[in-house]
């Protein structure tokens, strides 16, 4: 064989190589999460349209990645790729992701804000994992609960809002003092130096990695001179929720609260009627989105439970080791564990991560296989 012929094999093969990469992705590409649910949110809108204009606008709309870019801060989010539905009153009763926002959104529109400020997550991912901050560890997980108090704090300040509002803002601070936080920690030129500044911890690192980290900080950050302050469920919640609140310029938009305004619509035709309005809201059997399903051994990871709990000899050292837990607990057990942690383990470190029922149920189903 002269060398031609080689160089021409090679050549052959270089071509299928890249044929076969080039259909993997255009195969990759036909098959995204979030076209099931922008076709199911189309069937469903046909469905519950009032007029021929209604109708005649959901057709006309392309299945199609969406963004868009707040005015209040330079960004890119999608999530509107995912749930359509945000301000068309007419789902205000339906399931996730097509359900509509609450009122809230008429002085906090979404075109003017986006949607991380307030519920945070990965506001320019489109699969539900890296979307919801589940995907990666370094991610930022959505906020939940009492979590979200934090996102209103940061934008609205203390006076602007009611005392139940940031009632866990309150009480983080007040630990903060109470254990003399600022003796090591500075917070915006205040306090000691022996420790890292906290005044832009809220932007540089998730509520997981802080409530993992004050919960047991050598696990976290090895050679870490902080003590461990044997701190309640309640206490590290309350503190976390509270650093979450200390963000840098990039993130802050403290004491700027938005003006009512009128909502844009992104609906056009006419506003449903009041029957329409109290339609049940759940999917016809024809109009059901595409159900994502989650890996269980990704979504432990994604979801930050490494930080705490170790696998063989991977993970951290806050909680314990899981590597045998399908042998010490049922299926049953782990999943009242993660539904309700305070509920099975009084008094424990572990917070409450406001999983759904299938999150629920493929975790504890991961976990059983741990034997």
């Amino acid at each position: 064989m002269d060398e031609v012929e080689k160089i021409e094999r090679w050549v052959i093969l270089a071509c299928l190589l890249l044929t076969a990469i080039l259909g993997w992705a255009a195969w990759d590409a036909s098959t995204q999460e979030w076209e099931g649910y922008q076709e199911s949110y189309y069937r469903l809108a046909l469905l519950r349209a009032n007029s021929e204009a209604q109708k005649e606008w959901v057709r006309a709309q392309p299945v199609e990645i969406k963004q868009l870019q707040p005015k209040e801060h330079r960004s890119v989010e999608r999530c509107i790729t995912c749930h359509l539905a945000v301000d068309n009153p007419m789902f205000r009763d339906a399931p996730e992701p097509f359900r509509a926002h609450s009122s809230l959104l008429l002085s906090h529109p979404a075109q003017r804000f986006g949607c991380v400020v307030c519920h945070g997550g990965e506001g320019r991912a489109v699969t539900t994992l890296e979307g919801h901050g589940q995907g990666n560890i370094r991610a930022k997980p959505l906020l939940r609960g009492e979590y979200m108090q934090a996102a209103c704090y940061s934008c609205h300040g203390e006076a602007n809002l009611s005392p139940k509002a940031v009632a866990a803002v309150v009480r983080g601070r007040q630990l903060v003092n109470r254990y003399l936080c600022l003796g090591c920690h500075q917070i915006r030129g205040v306090g000691g130096e022996e420790g890292p500044d906290l005044s832009a911890v809220g932007s540089n690192r998730s509520w997981l990695w802080l409530y993992a980290h004050l919960a047991r900080p050598q696990a976290i950050v090895v050679g870490s001179t902080m003590p461990v302050f044997l701190l309640s469920r309640a206490e590290v919640k309350d503190i976390t929720i509270y650093l979450m609140t200390l963000l840098d310029s990039r993130d802050r938009f403290r004491n700027t609260p938005p003006a009512a305004e009128q909502r844009t619509k992104s609906y056009q035709g006419e506003e449903p009627k009041e029957e329409a309005k109290k339609e049940k809201g759940n999917l016809p059997e024809n109009a059901t989105a595409e159900k994502f399903r989650y890996d269980g051994g990704l979504f432990f990871h994604g979801a930050g439970c490494s930080l705490c709990h170790s696998i063989g000899n991977r993970g951290g050292e806050v909680g314990p080791a899981l590597t045998y837990i399908g042998r010490k607990r049922k299926t049953e057990e782990l999943e009242r564990l993660l539904r309700d942690p305070e509920e099975v383990l009084p008094g424990g470190k572990m917070p409450q991560l406001y999983l759904n029922d299938e999150q629920i149920k493929t975790m504890a189903a991961y976990l059983s296989t741990l034997q």
